[in-house]
């Protein structure tokens, strides 16, 4: 019977011998003398210059001699014959997968081309319909389909702006009016004749200054007494704005439970703007930081839901004043940006500068941007920018007429 070379056989001792697989080659002899490792059972026979070394220096003379060098340029050439046959099974194997994925790719892009022409097909397919009277139309599926996206699409348009409206009418009503009154009201505060006769709300519309040597020839809001009311206040002479300014609790703050603050700080809206806890006071070193709305939910309660609807109309060079622990505060507007909610940057508080900071909600009715307004504080009679611990310049009190008392 013939031995088959391809099924295991055992040897002379009576171990299992397995057959070579695809062909494969046992290593050469010279290149198992040249690797690291035996390519056989036993262990590779010692050089004879190691074997026949009488003594320490002779083996160390050869181990750091040439011929370690030799044994180095031995083992760098094995390692670089097997690294190029390893490249080459690599780059093999990549033609083979290239090879099986054209067709596959080319299918895919013939199915792609099928699936488009069905598609335009279907869409230039003519409808006929009725018209007017016993006209018949003619239309293709495709513009059909457009139509009746269109009209989804201004009726879903329509339903939502009527709601965005509805829910957000306070604000635009203010809007709205202020820019009629704008738009209707004379060039000039006042006549020549009779200027006294004009309102405080109209006067405080013109930007403050300090009255001149004259008397009376600056506007009401530089004769604002230095002493303010009980309650801390806001007021902005281009918006018409005179606000409360409520402190919430600070316990929340100190706890750092940050929900809580969130929620004092909204139930604090209900009664004016808020001063965010933990940000400086007027006349301090750091940043006054004040948030109110600029529109809210028509059943919210409160009557302050959209006391900041109007912040967008102020522009850098505008000024607000503050009263806050009776002291009167006058800011100039230096920065105006919208930012996103998440950026917490706008209540750093610098040590070199006095600051206050406006925020709100922009657009209105949304929550998508911050609208941030930076103002620095400046003299409240000369108007000089106020350093850190400076005092205001102390003025004669000026004598208000009955006429223009508030």
């Amino acid at each position: 019977m013939r031995k088959n070379p391809h099924q295991a056989s055992y040897d002379e001792n009576g171990d299992i011998v397995l057959p070579s697989v695809g062909g494969a080659r046992e290593p050469s002899r010279e290149l198992q003398a040249e690797c690291l490792w035996p390519m056989e059972s036993e262990e590779p026979p010692l050089p004879e210059e190691i074997l026949n070394a009488k003594n320490g220096e002779e083996l160390i003379a050869f181990l750091s001699g040439k011929n370690q060098q030799h044994v180095g340029e031995k083992v760098l050439s094995v390692r670089s014959h097997i690294a190029k046959d390893v490249l080459e099974e690599g780059l093999r194997q990549y033609r083979e997968s290239l090879a099986g994925a054209r067709p596959m790719l080319s299918d895919l892009g013939e199915e792609t081309t099928s699936s488009l022409s069905r598609l335009w097909n279907f869409l230039t397919q003519p409808v006929w319909f009725p018209g007017k009277g016993r006209t018949v139309k003619k239309r293709s599926r495709g513009s059909l389909f457009m139509l009746d996206i269109l009209r989804f699409g201004g009726t879903f348009a329509g339903i939502f702006l009527v709601l965005f409206v509805s829910l957000n009418y306070q604000s635009f009503w203010e809007i709205g009016q202020a820019r009629v009154e704008t738009f209707m009201a004379p060039p000039s505060v006042g006549s020549a004749a009779d200027p006294l006769q004009d309102s405080l709300q109209q006067q405080l519309k013109l930007v403050p200054s300090l009255a001149t040597a004259g008397g009376m020839q600056g506007n009401l809001v530089s004769f604002l007494p230095d002493v303010g009311p009980p309650d801390n206040r806001l007021i902005i002479p281009k918006l018409d704005l005179n606000a409360p300014i409520v402190n919430p609790s600070y316990q929340a703050l100190l706890k750092g439970d940050w929900a809580q603050v969130e929620k004092d700080i909204q139930t604090s809206l209900q009664d004016g703007v808020v001063h965010y806890p933990g940000t400086a006071n007027p006349g301090q070193a750091g940043n006054f930081f004040v948030t109110g709305h600029s529109s809210f939910y028509p059943w919210a309660p409160g009557h302050f839901k959209t006391i900041f609807s109007r912040l967008g109309e102020l522009s850098v060079g505008d000024e607000l004043w503050i009263y806050y622990n009776g002291d009167k505060h006058r800011y100039v507007i230096r920065t105006k940006k919208e930012v996103v909610p998440s950026d917490i940057s706008v209540l750093n508080q610098p040590s070199d500068q006095r600051l206050t900071t406006l925020m709100t909600c922009t657009p209105v009715g949304t929550t998508l941007r911050r609208l941030i307004i930076v103002a620095e504080e400046v003299d409240p009679s000369t108007g000089t920018v106020m350093k850190v611990g400076q005092q205001p310049v102390k003025t004669a009190p000026t004598v208000v007429p009955d006429a223009l008392s508030i």
